[in-house]
C-alpha cells in the first residue's frame, strides 16, 4: 500500500512539473555573469573585468512552446599599461545592449524533473567602446541569431535551473555607424561543438 500511495505521489508531481510549461503559463528568468582575469607581460599587468545581465520573459502559446524577449546588457572594462612604454595605465570601456526575441521548446524525459529543449533566437543589438588612450568613442550596431540545445532540472512546480550548451549562431557588425569615418563591417557563423554551458534560473508562474 505505500508503494502504491508513494507511486501516486511522484505521479502526481510529475505532472505539476509539466503542468508549468502548458499553454497559457508564463517563464520568467534569465542569466547574470561576472569575469575578472589578469595578463602579465614585460610591459606590465593587464586586467580585463566584465559582467552580463539577461533578463527573460516569456509566454507558453501551446503545450511545451514559449515565445518571448530577452534584454541584455553586457560590460566589459580593460585596464592596460601603455603598449610603447608600459608606464601609466589606460582604460577601455565596452557596453552593449540587445533585444532578443525567441522560441524555445520543451521535451521532457522519462524522468519528468528533466527536459531537454532547443531554443531559437534573433535580434538586434547596440553596442559603445570608449578609448581612453586615444580620447575616441565608436558607436556600432549589430545582428545576432541562435539556435542553442539545452536541459531544465525542475526542482518543484515553480523553480527550473538551466543548463545552455553551445549551439549555432550568426553574428554581424557595423562600427562607426554615427561618425565620418569609414564604417567597418564584420560577420561570424559559428558550430560550437565544444561544451560552453551557462546557467541560467527560471520561474513558471500562472494559471
Amino acid at each position: 500500500m505505500n508503494k502504491i500511495l508513494a507511486f501516486c505521489a511522484l505521479a502526481l508531481s510529475a505532472g505539476y512539473v509539466q503542468a508549468q510549461t502548458t499553454a497559457g503559463r508564463m517563464l520568467i528568468g534569465g542569466n547574470v555573469g561576472y569575469t575578472s582575469q589578469k595578463n602579465e607581460s614585460s610591459l606590465g599587468d593587464t586586467k580585463v573585468t566584465s559582467f552580463n545581465v539577461n533578463p527573460q520573459f516569456g509566454y507558453f502559446v501551446a503545450d511545451h512552446l514559449a515565445v518571448g524577449l530577452y534584454v541584455g546588457y553586457y560590460n566589459q572594462n580593460v585596464n592596460y599599461p601603455d603598449p610603447f612604454t608600459g608606464d601609466g595605465e589606460f582604460e577601455s570601456k565596452y557596453y552593449s545592449t540587445s533585444l532578443l526575441p525567441f522560441v524555445r521548446y520543451y521535451i521532457f524525459t522519462p524522468n519528468e524533473k528533466f527536459a531537454f529543449y532547443a531554443e531559437a533566437r534573433t535580434g538586434i543589438g547596440f553596442t559603445r567602446t570608449d578609448y581612453e588612450a586615444v580620447d575616441e568613442k565608436i558607436k556600432g550596431r549589430y545582428f545576432s541569431a541562435q539556435l542553442a540545445p539545452g536541459f531544465s532540472y525542475f526542482f518543484n512546480e515553480k523553480w527550473a535551473l538551466d543548463l545552455q550548451l553551445g549551439g549555432i549562431s550568426y553574428y554581424s557588425s557595423n562600427s562607426n555607424i554615427d561618425s565620418d569615418a569609414e564604417n567597418k563591417k564584420g560577420s561570424a557563423f559559428n558550430i560550437e561543438a565544444s561544451l560552453t554551458p551557462a546557467l541560467g534560473f527560471r520561474y513558471f508562474m500562472g494559471q
